[in-house]
């Protein structure tokens, strides 16, 4: 029960957006939140990245698991950023530029779940070349929100 009540809870404070002041334990689950979702994001794609370049052998099953669940996953992006978690000390990799100019991370986000959602259709085919090049396209567009708004590894 306490599990669901927390879910609850940073699921509000997600959506609620920037408005919304957090104290530190609220940040911090947010913070969890979003570190959890991309996780389960690099998760997803990171075989379908290593299928694309022929590192390991073709799983079409696979793929196309992995493929529906990013389209999936990448639609939680934006929310799991919309509170701003700047006033707090925490462990990320996130820069606080994503709030400073939160309608073009918004903007990148949504680049990205496009094109997990071209993925997730042309995982569906046949096609190898097409979802080699669509997985080069998600892992394009999820850079180009790495280079302006995460810190560098």
């Amino acid at each position: 029960m306490h599990f669901t009540r927390s879910i609850v809870a940073v699921a509000a404070m997600l959506l609620a957006g920037p408005a919304l002041a957090l104290d530190a334990e609220q940040a911090e689950k947010v913070n969890e939140t979003r570190q959890a979702v991309l996780k389960v994001v690099g998760w997803n794609i990171a075989p379908l990245g290593a299928m694309a370049q022929d590192r390991i052998p073709w799983d079409e099953a696979l793929f196309a698991r992995n493929a529906q669940r990013l389209a999936w996953m990448t639609s939680m992006i934006p929310d799991a950023f919309r509170a701003d978690t700047r006033a707090h000390e925490l462990d990320t990799e996130s820069l606080p530029v994503i709030w400073e100019d939160y309608a073009r991370f918004e903007t990148l986000a949504a680049n990205a779940q496009r094109s997990a959602e071209r993925l997730a259709e042309v995982a569906q085919g046949d096609d190898r070349e097409a979802a080699r090049a669509a997985v080069g396209a998600l892992i394009e567009d999820c850079r180009a929100c790495h280079d302006d708004f995460r810190l560098d590894d």
